[in-house]
């Protein structure tokens, strides 16, 4: 198969829970519609995102190098904290030839908490 590669992206909104506590759920709601709105600005019309849980995401990217996935995640971050003061947290893996939908979403997932645990220090 031709092509650069797949690759997901888990994206998690940082403090959304803090928010809901303590802005209540409108602003909550405003902040996943924001990180909607970031992450359509920049993936392509055919690229896979689904709302995944709560205040997660899955993006697929398909026919992309792991370079133009990470340049992709770099501003869709930058445009989502500049338009709300807000942050995000990704994990992001390419797919290989054994992988399953479970274990890509693991490793994305598993990802995303190192990143996490690398800001928390």
């Amino acid at each position: 198969v031709g092509g650069k590669g797949i690759v997901v992206i888990f994206l998690d909104v940082d403090n959304l829970k803090l928010v809901n506590d303590s802005q209540g759920h409108a602003a909550g709601d405003r902040m996943l519609v924001d990180v909607v709105s970031a992450i359509r600005k920049r993936v392509r019309s055919y690229d896979l995102v689904i709302r995944y849980g709560g205040d997660e995401f899955l993006c697929t990217l398909v026919d992309v190098a792991p370079a133009d996935a990470a340049s992709t995640i770099a501003d869709i971050r930058r445009q989502y904290t500049a338009e709300t003061g807000h942050s995000v947290s990704v994990g992001m893996t390419t797919v290989g030839d054994g992988d399953t939908a479970d274990s890509v979403v693991a490793r994305a997932d598993a990802a995303l908490y190192a990143e996490r645990r690398k800001h928390d220090r």
